[in-house]
């Protein structure tokens, strides 16, 4: 079970307090009608024992003040609960626990002024009564309605042993502890069962929405892969099959290949995020941290991209303090590095500049700043930035992203323990800085 979902065995309260709170406010509207139906049922059996005393009994205003006032309490009570709104939850508890607690409290002072000896056992029936209600149907959660009825029984037997003694309503002491543990536990077991129903349903939602986004994303994998990877290679046969019937000549075959050049070095890069992403989602990663010269990795990054900087005429500038390590996985680094990178050529223009610097920060971690000389990007793009979708954004080359590598890059800083923030603006570049520890 999710730590979101623990809670207290024995108060049958959830540890996480958003979760208690979400909770309350599922089960708000079916607490809330269950209080209403007992306000009314209360109230309804009030009127009635009226007119039954006054047609079989003679007149006892005594009898007809206890009911009528409590019918009118009752009702003026229910009025109120129509101002609860759902953010106030608890107060559907906290009226619960009134309400019992004044009728009880009625049938005490009802019982205390009646002489008829036929009344000695009618408090604990009413207890009883009410025991049973409290822990079922007022939708009372179990530590209030655990606390209620120790109250009335608590009171029921001092008042019989210590106040209006009778040796009949002693001897129902024992049946109105029997009802009273049979109330503790059906309200146990049925507070159980809403909590493992709600935990249940968020599970189930949770999944369902797992589900969702592994179809939408996977719908978005095959439209980069038919588009981004399908391309090139459709250009590149196309173009050797024009070579081969003598349709080009060498110098056009050089020209159109060298066009091609940087379209397969995209879907290179974007072949081996789709194997590393694939890996991650499917396999999981085995992440296994050692010690990484900074300086090594991104200058062989750096002979790596050569040619690509050299054919826009890019400057890249690596200032990093002296013998910097990090103790990352070394094989998901290098993936988060490559596509930072990546990402600041394609959308840094012909002779523009791209700086790499770094700072040992107080609580031991290195902060590295990728810095570009770029297009930037608005606001509305860096909200949605490490998700998988077809850029909007083209490159200075016309090239286009499909947001997995970036998708890769936040996932993996954070398998290493580090984060990532991205500042950007349209025109004026766009800087990526990530932590990683040091140890």
């Amino acid at each position: 079970m999710s730590k979101f979902y623990q809670y207290n065995l024995l108060l049958l309260r959830f540890k996480n307090p958003e979760t208690e709170k979400n909770f309350n406010l599922g089960c708000f509207k079916e607490d809330l009608n269950a209080l209403r139906f007992v306000i009314v049922l209360g109230t309804a059996l009030s009127i009635i024992f009226i007119f039954v005393d006054v047609m079989r009994y003679e007149l006892d205003m005594i009898s007809v003040a206890f009911r009528g006032g409590m019918a009118l309490i009752l009702i003026v009570l229910g009025g109120l609960t129509f101002l609860f709104k759902e953010e106030n939850y608890q107060f559907t508890q906290y009226m619960g626990i009134l309400i019992a607690l004044f009728v009880s409290t009625v049938f005490f002072l009802h019982y205390h002024f009646n002489e008829d000896p036929a009344f000695d056992i009618f408090l604990s029936n009413i207890l009883m009564v009410l025991i049973f209600i409290t822990s079922t149907i007022m939708g009372m959660r179990f530590r209030y309605a655990i606390l209620v009825n120790t109250v009335n029984f608590a009171a029921y037997i001092l008042y019989i042993e210590n106040i209006n003694y009778s040796l009949i309503a002693e001897r129902q002491i024992s049946q109105l502890f029997v009802i009273y543990m049979v109330g503790i536990l059906a309200s146990y077991i049925l507070e159980r069962q809403k909590m493992t129903s709600f935990i249940h349903k968020n599970e189930l939602d949770l999944e369902v929405q797992k589900v969702d986004e592994l179809n939408r994303v996977k719908n978005k994998l095959f439209s980069i892969i038919s588009h981004d990877l399908r391309g090139p290679i459709v250009s590149l046969k196309g173009i050797v099959g024009l070579y081969k019937k003598g349709a080009v000549t060498v110098d056009e075959f050089k020209q159109l290949t060298n066009n091609l050049e940087d379209d397969l070095n995209n879907s290179s890069n974007l072949l081996d995020n789709l194997l590393a992403w694939s890996k991650s989602q499917l396999q999981g990663l085995d992440i296994n941290k050692g010690r990484v010269n900074l300086q090594e990795e991104l200058s062989m990054l750096k002979n790596l991209f050569s040619s690509q900087l050299k054919s826009k005429g890019i400057s890249l500038d690596i200032d990093l303090e002296d013998q910097q390590e990090i103790v990352v996985d070394k094989e998901t680094i290098q993936i988060v590095f490559r596509n930072i990178l990546s990402n600041a050529i394609k959308f840094t223009p012909l002779g523009g500049k791209i700086s790499v610097t770094s700072k040992n920060d107080d609580d031991g971690m290195i902060a590295i700043s990728f810095t570009d000389s770029g297009i930037g990007m608005p606001p509305e793009k860096l909200d949605n930035l490490f998700q998988i979708n077809k850029n909007t954004l083209i490159g200075t080359s016309s090239a286009s992203g499909a947001g997995i590598g970036l998708l890769l890059v936040k996932e993996f800083v954070e398998l290493n323990n580090g984060d990532i923030a991205v500042s950007s603006a349209l025109g004026k570049g766009t800087t990526f800085k990530i932590r990683l520890p040091t140890q």
